[in-house]
């Protein structure tokens, strides 16, 4: 009988960390060989992760929706069948616990797991220690942890928090999905090479076609479009002109042009909480479908599910009533574009030899350099704000009833 390590494996060149999404076998699950026990992501895919060896699931060493590095231990298996899958040419050797993938570029974290021997990792967990304080411990003794280790670690942090009395303060941990949103951004968006324009875009034509829009809407039941997601139709109907905002970079000098555009509208949630509705497809819809289709979606991002995991290539960001006029929204690969509009306000503008004030949003588009650059940007929001500016009641037709 023997107890194997179960591991975050290697999946990609160049990953650091994966989250760990959910578990698939609670501690005392009977598990056969190669049978799915969790299921991680990283900034390339999600995937379920196969148990190395039949057995009995021992214990989890982290939480669900927790981050951790390629190589770290994660949980534990009891198996009979140890021995034999140790002495398997592509085992590591008896003197070692076989873990779920031998991953070839983990070899710094497995090797600080290597210095943390269970009994002193178990000590730490008891005094209150998370996995990161665990690591640190590590780069700072350099050597095998011992308990005294952590003793003399914890003495030293108390030494720091009395030096500091002065300057009090509280650590507050992020939000499960605040640390899901910062570990995607930190994978993802670290590979774009970013640049940003904006435009100004009328915004009387909206405010008249929802006016129309309305009474019909509710005469057959269907859903009522705010003026955010009519000027989300006037950005999907000019992606069709311009397909580099439906592609996404695929590296060694290739982009792929996808066939229609999944459009990623950001939702706002309680406690200032960022959540990704996502419309499949929505080039290929009618503006009611579209309608109905975003709306559903951003309900169902309101209510906590999470979207982002699908391919998105352009996001739309919405502060139209916040009283914010300009932002620099970001781009996380493999998007192409982030799209924020910002409150409609009053600005001047000549009309008949006179001056006038008109309702106006400013748009500013942040691109990936890698896939377009700066004409083509801008040809395509001036195409948007063309879109909205020929927008009428009668080019989106009616409602099913």
């Amino acid at each position: 009988m023997s107890i194997l390590d179960v591991t975050i494996p290697q999946m990609g060149e160049g990953l650091q960390e994966a989250r760990l999404l959910r578990f698939l076998k609670q501690p005392g699950d009977v598990i056969k060989r190669d049978e799915p026990i969790f299921e991680m992501e990283t900034d390339k895919a999600t995937m379920e992760i196969e148990a190395p060896v039949p057995g009995v699931l021992i214990e989890w060493l982290v939480a669900e929706d927790a981050i951790v590095p390629i190589g770290a231990v994660v949980g534990r298996i009891e198996s009979h069948s140890a021995v034999t899958e140790a002495t398997s040419p592509q085992a590591p050797s008896s003197s070692k616990a076989p873990e779920v993938s031998a991953p070839r570029g983990a070899a710094a974290p497995a090797a600080r797991n290597a210095l943390l021997p269970p009994r002193t990792r178990a000590y730490a967990r008891e005094c209150g220690l998370d996995e990161d304080e665990l690591q640190r411990i590590v780069t700072s003794v350099g050597r095998k942890v011992l308990p005294a280790d952590v003793d003399a670690w914890i003495a030293g942090r108390g030494a720091e928090t009395t030096a500091g009395q002065a300057g009090q303060y509280e650590d507050v941990p992020l939000s499960s999905a605040q640390r899901t949103l910062v570990y995607r951004l930190q994978q993802r968006a670290g590979e774009v090479i970013s640049a940003t324009e904006e435009i100004e875009v009328p915004w009387e034509p909206i405010d008249r076609v929802r006016r129309d829009l309305k009474e019909m809407a509710r005469k057959a039941g269907a859903d009522v479009p705010t003026p955010f997601l009519l000027f989300a139709w006037c950005v999907v109907r000019a992606t069709i002109g311009h397909p580099v905002f439906r592609s996404t970079y695929q590296g060694n000098g290739m982009i792929r042009r996808h066939a229609h555009l999944h459009l990623g509208i950001a939702v706002t949630r309680d406690d200032d909480e960022l959540a990704t509705a996502r419309v499949e497809a929505a080039d290929a819809l009618s503006f009611w479908e579209f309608v109905g289709a975003a709306s559903r979606a951003i309900k169902r991002a309101r209510n906590g599910e999470d979207q982002a995991t699908a391919l998105m290539q352009l996001s739309l960001s919405n502060l139209t009533g916040s009283g914010v006029t300009r932002a620099i929204p970001v781009v996380a690969a493999p998007a192409v574009g982030t799209i924020f509009v910002g409150a409609v306000h009053h600005a001047p503008e000549m009309r008949d030899g006179q001056v006038v004030l008109v309702r106006r949003a400013t748009v500013t588009l942040t691109f990936d350099h890698r896939i377009t650059n700066g004409a083509g940007a801008a040809r395509f929001l001036s195409d948007i704000r063309a879109a909205v500016a020929g927008l009428t009641t009668e080019a989106l037709g009616t409602p099913a009833s």
